[in-house]
């Protein structure tokens, strides 16, 4: 009996091994099918350094196409008070920016039809609400180079400059140098300031792709060449038909390092020249109900009061 079934288990066993065979095959020849469909990645194309005048102008020209415009999306703030408290925002948020003559911001955040923070700058002032603990920062626009370090946590002024949006303005005491690194994927423009005879120091750093010609790294300086806050800047999309689409970053992160802030910022539309009048929308608000840290006043640099009127 074991005689008569060991050529039939031997026939099985053949018959097994035909039939992987078989789908093996086949297998292989469905991944070779589909490899040979797929495209092998295109190499990125690298852009040309332009010489330093010509990337000033490119900028400038940008800037010029951006000096009014208006980005609402989601927005994630973090901020950390003199005391050490920190507020934390999940918030919509609308951002109207106007560089025309004077530069202007505004940044709302709203939560459940509430405000929950504002940051805005006008001609004459520059503020910053904090509505969860009820604290206001003001100051005049005049005398912000006299703010010291830590007591306003976010610096309305500041965010233009991350932005990458405002021109480059060349003075006696202001010069402008580009530094490309061999074999990297970006190049720097630096804004160089004159300490007045003394050595020269790095204001700001524009990082700019080689690979789409877009700013993607703003670094702000102090005095002694200590990174204060940088911006990464990345998805970029065209905007406004009639500017032949003119490109913003619809992710905006930034970091204030001195003042331990973020700003996560998701743009979701973005739109050119929207209507409304300058002196309206960019009106110093009431600061009535909240404690108020009048920054140009060095004995409020310690202790807050509250607010009972409108700064005028």
């Amino acid at each position: 009996m074991l005689l008569r079934f060991l050529p039939m288990t031997q026939t099985a066993r053949s018959n097994g091994l035909t039939r992987r065979m078989t789908m093996l095959l086949v297998l292989g020849s469905f991944l070779a099918i589909a490899g040979c469909s797929q495209q092998a990645p295109q190499p990125r194309h690298i852009l040309a350094i332009p010489p330093v005048r010509q990337e000033i102008h490119i900028l400038n020209d940008r800037a010029a196409l951006l000096a009014k415009v208006r980005l609402t999306g989601e927005v994630r703030l973090t901020l950390t008070n003199r005391d050490g408290d920190t507020s934390n925002f999940q918030a919509h948020a609308v951002l109207l920016v106007d560089q025309n003559r004077v530069p202007h911001l505004l940044l709302v955040g709203t939560y459940l039809g509430q405000n929950a923070f504002e940051m805005g700058m006008n001609r004459r002032f520059y503020w910053l609400i904090d509505h969860t603990h009820k604290v206001a920062y003001v100051g005049r626009v005049g005398m912000q180079y006299r703010l010291p370090v830590g007591i306003m946590p976010l610096r309305p002024q500041r965010v233009l400059d991350m932005l990458g949006i405002t021109p480059l303005m060349i003075s006696g005491a202001t010069r402008v140098a580009l530094f490309n690194i061999p074999h990297a994927d970006r190049y720097n423009i630096l804004l160089l300031h004159s300490g007045g005879g003394e050595v020269d120091y790095i204001d700001r750093q524009i990082s700019i792709s080689r690979y789409t010609g877009q700013i993607c790294l703003v670094r702000l300086y102090n005095r002694d060449g200590r990174a204060i806050a940088y911006a990464d800047l990345s998805r970029y999309r065209p905007i406004g038909s009639a500017f032949d689409g003119v490109k913003v970053p619809f992710h905006i992160v930034i970091h204030y390092i001195d003042v331990h802030a973020e700003m996560n910022f998701h743009v979701k539309h973005a739109v050119l020249q929207y209507p409304g009048y300058t002196k309206f929308i960019f009106a110093t608000p009431s600061f009535q109900g909240l404690k108020v840290v009048d920054i140009d006043n060095p004995a409020n640099w310690i202790t807050t009061r509250p607010s009972t009127t409108t700064m005028k």
